[in-house]
């Protein structure tokens, strides 16, 4: 650690000084046009659209069962609570089978 004093002011000085910009006086942007020996290439087109949206398949909403998951996951914590209860020894109102176990 030495000179630490002189250290932090010189990252000081660095940090707070204005630029001199020596390091970018040279340096200038050339913009080179492209030659002329290059081909336009064709735009290639794009795979046909395939929506499941856009399908003349029909969608029976009556054959499948809805289920909110909120909903599931409440009746199997209470499910489980019974359960708990029931390895205890106390009697719970609810389903007399909780997860393939006899409870009351």
């Amino acid at each position: 650690m030495h000179d630490f004093i002189g250290r932090i002011a010189m990252r000081l000085r660095l940090l707070f000084n204005p630029g001199t910009g020596r390091r970018r006086a040279g340096d200038r942007l050339v913009v080179v046009p492209p030659p002329a020996s290059w081909a336009e290439t064709p735009p290639t087109p794009l795979p046909a659209h395939r929506s499941p949206y856009g399908l003349d398949e029909h969608f029976d909403g009556a054959s499948t069962i809805a289920v909110r998951p909120y909903l599931a996951a409440h009746e199997q914590r209470l499910r489980r609570r019974e359960l708990a209860m029931a390895v205890m020894g106390l009697d719970m109102p609810g389903p007399c089978w909780i997860h393939g176990m006899e409870v009351a």
